[in-house]
C-alpha cells in the first residue's frame, strides 16, 4: 500500500472519530436543560412545605413572632420565644389540607387542620397561607431555622452542684420532665412534647429562671431549692417536686412509643 493511500485512510479515521463525539455532545447538551428545567421548577413553582416558616405581626404595639418547621420525617416544631412544641403532621395536597398533632403527656390529644396556599418564590420571597376552620389566615414567610430567645441575667455565676440533667417521674399523672442546666446560665426544659429554653441563677437556696414567651414578655419565677444525696428538690407553695441525677435527657421520641 502506497505512502499516500495510507495517509488518506488516516485522514478519514480520524474524521470518523470526531463525529463519534456530537452524540456525546447531544447528550451532555439534554442533562444540562434538564438539569436547568429542574431548577426553574424548583425555583418557580416548588410547592413544598418542607422547611422553616415565621409568622410576624403586632397587636397592642407589641411584635409577636412564631416559627413553624416542617421536617422530613412527619415530625415539626412550633416555636416562639423560648417555647417549642413538637408533633406530627400529615399533608393532603388533594385537599391542600395540612393537620398538626402535638401531645400531651405521652399522648397525641390536640390536632388543627389547615387550609394551605403556597406562594412566592425564592427570588420574591415564598411563604405559606395557613387558613383555620374560623377563616383566621396566618401567612408565613419562609426563614432560617428557629433560634430561641433568651433574657441571661447579668448577676448569673455558676453553681457547679446544680449543673447537668436531672429528671423528675410522676408515677400517679404518668408523665416525667428534665431540667438541663449549662454553666453558661441556660437551662433546658423538656417535657411532653415541649421544649423550653430560658436563663437561670441561683443565689443560696433560691432558684430564679425566665422563659420569652412572646416578645418581650417574660415569665419569671423563684423558689427554694435544696440538694441532699444527688437528688435536687424544687419546693414552691403549689408543690414540691424532687429530681434526681441523669444521664440522659427526656426524649419526645421515647415518650411517645
Amino acid at each position: 500500500m502506497s505512502e499516500e493511500i495510507m495517509l488518506k485512510f488516516k485522514k478519514k479515521k480520524r474524521k470518523y472519530k470526531r463525529s463519534v463525539d456530537t452524540p456525546v455532545i447531544i447528550a451532555f447538551f439534554i442533562v444540562l436543560l434538564s438539569a436547568c428545567a429542574l431548577a426553574v421548577l424548583q425555583i418557580f413553582f416548588d410547592t413544598s412545605l418542607k422547611g422553616s416558616w415565621r409568622l410576624r405581626f403586632k397587636q397592642g404595639g407589641q411584635e409577636y413572632m412564631y416559627n413553624l418547621t416542617l421536617l422530613d420525617d412527619n415530625k415539626f416544631n412550633y416555636s416562639f420565644g423560648g417555647v417549642t412544641y413538637d408533633g406530627e403532621y400529615i399533608i393532603n395536597p388533594e385537599t391542600s389540607t395540612l393537620s398538626l398533632s402535638s401531645s400531651s403527656y405521652g399522648k397525641y390529644n390536640l390536632r388543627n387542620d389547615f387550609k394551605y396556599k403556597v406562594a412566592g418564590n425564592i427570588f420574591t420571597g415564598k411563604g405559606i397561607a395557613l387558613t383555620a376552620s374560623d377563616d383566621t389566615e396566618l401567612p408565613f414567610l419562609q426563614t432560617d431555622s428557629f433560634v430561641p430567645v433568651i433574657k441571661y441575667y447579668s448577676d448569673f455565676t455558676p453553681n457547679e452542684s446544680i449543673l447537668g440533667s436531672w429528671l423528675y417521674v410522676d408515677e400517679k399523672q404518668g408523665y416525667n420532665y428534665t431540667f438541663t442546666f449549662y454553666d453558661d446560665g441556660r437551662y433546658e426544659y423538656l417535657c411532653s412534647g415541649s421544649r423550653h429554653i430560658g436563663a437561670y441563677k441561683t443565689t443560696d437556696n433560691q432558684f430564679t429562671y425566665n422563659l420569652v414567651v412572646d416578645g418581650d414578655v417574660v415569665n419569671e419565677e423563684t423558689f427554694e431549692f435544696s440538694l441532699d444525696d444527688g437528688k435536687l428538690t424544687f419546693i414552691t407553695d403549689n408543690f414540691t417536686d424532687t429530681l434526681t441525677k441523669t444521664n440522659d435527657k427526656f426524649s419526645f421520641e421515647n415518650e411517645i412509643k
